[in-house]
């Protein structure tokens, strides 16, 4: 088993210390992550089908990419690395901006994710069919005309980040 060990934050986001991913989730103990959300020129959003073989809501729509920020990793760090792990986009520091940080609590069977999100968006042209996937995380992406998007929210492929979906209508549309 492989240990991904993350900063354990309290309730007001603060570093307490460092503890094992696993663990985390087992227990339902806050930590951090980050969300990127893509937007091409057409003002469609990229989305990740998260591979079937996850964990955590298997076989759903999720933003464009996303992950666990690592112990005493900076969040653009983290968003930098998951870009290319994940889908194969090589993001540089000033293609993130940042939007804002939330806080989402969600429980899958077993897992409790408790998450002091930080949210950015890069707007960007990008080619789904060049994009390269990380087996064992996602399944494939595509882009979404935002106003559908908006429309279907709701249904149970995408990922509940409703909070999430609903700050990003600033921003995007």
């Amino acid at each position: 088993m492989e240990h991904e060990i993350i900063d354990w934050l309290n309730e007001e986001g603060e570093t307490i210390g460092t503890i094992d991913k696993a663990i985390a989730h087992r227990d339902g103990l806050w930590h951090r992550s980050v969300h990127v959300w893509v937007i091409n020129g057409k003002g469609e959003m990229l989305f990740q089908k998260r591979c079937a073989d996850k964990k955590f809501y298997p076989n759903f729509w999720d933003c464009s990419f996303s992950g666990h920020i690592g112990a005493g990793e900076s969040s653009k760090t983290a968003a930098i690395r998951e870009g290319c792990e994940e889908i194969g986009l090589k993001v540089r520091e000033n293609d993130l901006r940042f939007l804002f940080t939330f806080k989402e609590k969600l429980v899958w069977k077993e897992i409790k994710s408790f998450e002091f999100v930080d949210v950015y968006l890069i707007k960007k042209d990008i080619d789904e069919k060049e994009l390269s996937y990380q087996k064992e995380e996602v399944a494939g992406a595509k882009f979404f005309n935002l106003k559908w998007f908006y429309e279907n929210t709701q249904k149970p492929e995408f990922f509940p980040h409703f909070e999430e979906y609903e700050m990003l209508k600033e921003y995007i549309l």
